[in-house]
């Protein structure tokens, strides 16, 4: 019993390890800390400037001069559809850009320098709605939710009182015309700010993007913002049709215009596709369908590759690029996260537990890296290829 004995211990400390017992952890140089934060001011900064741009784009002295900006590119190398593009989309992939030189540099700081956790008030995670439409509601995403809908009314009520001021350009002087051409504008108007919602739409769904790590919010909760934003843009869209489709029928040619196909301008039949695709999404996606029927949900939620290919056919290219931004950085995220998902692992077992649940115990595959509470996707070619 009085005989003492010595192990060697399992696990050897390191210097690093002695280093931090001691509270001697290697702080981050100052040009990190400063490159960090000129990162950060600048996407602030092209963030706000862009945002501020879409908000005001509506009022009369920002749509003169926007139009005068995209009429000057007119017939240059850079042209119009490259002038919407770097105006629409062109701030979104800068964003993505600086994000990875961010997170980079994020990264290098958190191994250098432990942060020391305190309580704090987030409005990412403070609910302020518990019980409502929208489920639970944090504050940010409540004033994100205000804030939008402030828009819509915003931009919805200025259309309205420039479409009423145009109406004498047509010199049109029958009461029914003007209605029908008050109309057709509306739906323009419509379809418009529906680009903008869709410019913003693919951005929650890109499982791996910059743009998610960037504001530290996970995928799976990111989702709710893209069927948020998939109502309103499919509103929008909706009525955007039904404007053209009463002002076709009252002139008597609703046949006619729904299967134009024109090879310059507005192609109307790709127009009527691409809602009719939308709207598929749309239905099967409401919750008594997707609960019951996910699947259905599922596969009917492919379509949104039919919708994006006529989408470009219906608008055009130079209109196409308003929303380009967003579905690059999601066909990009789909694109490697089919590269990454090529790894086969082995099944070792498999049980059925009481519940119904099955459970599955699979080989590691190499390189794989994880962290608690993590999300694995299995692919089981039996059940799906998708």
């Amino acid at each position: 019993m009085g005989t003492e004995t010595s192990h060697e211990p399992l696990i050897l400390p390191t210097k690093e390890d002695d280093d931090n017992t001691f509270g001697y952890i290697k702080k981050p140089s100052i040009l990190l800390k400063s490159t960090k934060w000129v990162l950060k001011i600048a996407m602030w900064l092209i963030f706000i400037s862009w945002a501020s741009f879409l908000v005001l784009l509506p009022s009369g002295p920002v749509n003169k001069l926007y139009t005068k900006f995209v009429t000057a590119t007119d017939g240059t190398l850079f042209g119009v559809t490259g002038s919407i593009f770097l105006i629409y989309s062109g701030p979104v992939i800068i964003i993505a850009f600086l994000a990875i030189i961010y997170l980079k540099i994020t990264d290098e700081e958190e191994i250098q320098e432990k942060k020391k956790k305190t309580a704090s008030f987030r409005l990412w995670t403070f609910p302020v709605i518990i019980d409502g439409p929208f489920g639970v509601v944090t504050a940010a995403e409540l004033i994100g939710i205000v804030l939008f809908g402030v828009y819509i009314i915003w931009a919805v009520t200025a259309y309205t009182i420039t479409n009423i001021s145009l109406l004498p350009l047509f010199e049109v002087t029958d009461a029914g015309e003007r209605n029908v051409i008050l109309l057709e504008l509306t739906g323009l108007r419509f379809g418009f700010i529906g680009l903008i919602c869709l410019a913003f739409l693919f951005l929650p769904v890109a499982r791996g993007s910059v743009l998610l790590r960037l504001i530290d919010i996970p995928f799976e909760h990111a989702a709710r913002y893209h069927v948020w934003l998939g109502h309103l843009t499919m509103l929008l869209f909706t009525l955007h049709g039904l404007c053209y489709v009463i002002g076709w029928a009252i002139q008597g040619r609703l046949i006619q215009e729904l299967i134009a196909w024109k090879s310059i301008g507005i192609a109307n039949l790709p127009g009527v596709i691409t809602l009719l695709a939308g709207l598929l999404m749309w239905v099967t996606s409401l919750p008594p369908v997707q609960r019951i029927k996910f699947e259905l949900f599922f596969y009917t939620h492919q379509l949104y590759v039919i919708f994006v290919v006529f989408l470009a056919m219906h608008v055009g290219d130079f209109i196409f690029s308003i929303v380009a931004a967003g579905i690059f950085l999601f066909m990009l995220d789909r694109f490697l996260r089919f590269f990454q998902s090529r790894k086969i692992v082995d099944i070792l077992s498999v049980k059925c537990l009481p519940s119904g649940t099955v459970e599955l115990v699979i080989s590691k595959p190499a390189g794989l890296r994880y962290n608690a509470l993590g999300w694995v996707f299995i692919q089981i070619r039996e059940s799906s290829w998708f």
